[in-house]
């Protein structure tokens, strides 16, 4: 059971996952745990639920759907742009990486390059996890 008097304290946790299929892209299984705030979307809302529910000292595997992890991909989310509207857009190619500024929340995110022609370029505003089922392995250490 979701436990709400949890929200705001921080949980210790030493964790490892990714997209079911693929290699983890985290692994914090060894070492110092790792300090999440639980309630306040640090983490996709499927992984802070299951620490909520756990108890000190559990371990636990979790399945996450994309709608409790990083969405469903959006193909909305893909954008076409001349290479001469993005800083340094000549020298960008397919699978480059470019650092762009949400005009709403003023916050940097990674958007990725899917294509790239003499003209324009191509970018995928999605999470990478996007639309993908995840798997954690989970520790709960302490709730502080």
């Amino acid at each position: 059971m979701r436990k709400p008097e949890r929200f705001g304290k921080r949980a210790l946790v030493r964790y490892k996952g990714g997209a079911i299929g693929e290699e983890p892209v985290e692994d914090y299984t060894t070492g110092e745990p790792e300090t999440i705030l639980l309630g306040t979307c640090a983490v996709p809302p499927g992984i802070d639920e299951a620490l909520c529910e756990m108890k000190i000292g559990e371990c636990r595997t979790v399945q996450i759907p994309p709608e409790k992890a990083y969405g469903l991909y959006d193909p909305e989310g893909v954008r076409v742009y001349p290479r001469t509207m993005i800083p340094n857009g000549s020298e960008l190619e397919t699978g480059s990486i470019v650092s762009w500024l949400n005009p709403v929340n003023n916050i940097r995110l990674p958007v990725y390059v899917i294509e790239a022609t003499a003209d324009y370029v191509k970018l995928d505003f999605n999470h990478p996890l996007a639309g993908k089922t995840l798997e954690y392995y989970l520790e709960l250490v302490d709730i502080k």
